[in-house]
């Protein structure tokens, strides 16, 4: 974990702001945990793969950045502007999203939040399909123990589970943090919080620059 400044990260997307409504982040005394997924990254998957073809694709695809030309949803914005605390994801499309999003504020970078690995399944090198679908197949077959010697689900679940209570503990000391981390890790870490009580105020669901806003279930 580090701490950065976002300025340095800023020129690297265009961040134009999006003029429509924003859902309302309504000010509150309790706490508050805002989880987004990043922007659209800039890797094409229009392209047609083989599983060999894929895994040094994701590799491609953790290591580089966010299409241009994109457009930060206001609702985005100003709930991050409603948190304290700053937090990213060390992959370098939450990074830019943080930049995007949450410009010029301090950030701390964390690795705990990286996104779950998606090893293929061994399949021939003649079946190929686009990075998508190889995404879905990935996942599922990780879900059910194919994780090639990466991150299996076990040990994912495990990092979840420290991850979201380490949200929940910067939340009730800071009064709110503002997560900007990954699709499928965010969903792994939302039964967590529900189980240690908090509940989902606002569900912009799972698409790219998507955020959900969480509190503690009033008592």
């Amino acid at each position: 974990m580090f701490e950065t400044k976002l300025d340095d990260l800023g020129s690297q997307a265009d961040s134009r702001v999006a003029p429509r409504p924003a859902p309302p982040v309504a000010s509150s005394d309790t706490p508050m945990i805002v989880i987004a997924r990043h922007g659209r990254p800039a890797l094409n998957r229009h392209i047609w793969i083989n599983a060999t073809q894929y895994l040094d694709w994701w590799a491609q695809y953790d290591a580089g950045g966010l299409a241009a030309d994109q457009v930060v949803p206001n609702g985005l914005i100003q709930a991050l502007q409603a948190c304290k605390t700053i937090v990213s994801s060390s992959l370098r499309r939450a990074l830019e999203t943080a930049a995007m999003a949450a410009p010029g504020r301090e950030l701390i970078v964390d690795p705990q939040f990286v996104e779950a690995p998606l090893p293929p399944p061994a399949l021939p090198d003649f079946i190929l399909f686009r990075p998508r679908f190889w995404g879905v197949i990935s996942r599922i077959t990780w879900f059910f123990g194919n994780h090639r010697g990466q991150e299996s689900r076990e040990e994912a679940e495990i990092r979840a589970k420290k991850a979201a209570e380490w949200l929940i503990e910067e939340a009730q000391k800071s009064g709110s943090v503002g997560l900007l981390a990954h699709g499928w890790f965010n969903r792994m870490m939302r039964p967590h919080l529900l189980a240690n009580g908090w509940v989902c105020v606002y569900d912009g669901r799972d698409s790219h620059w998507s955020h959900r806003v969480y509190r503690p279930k009033p008592h």
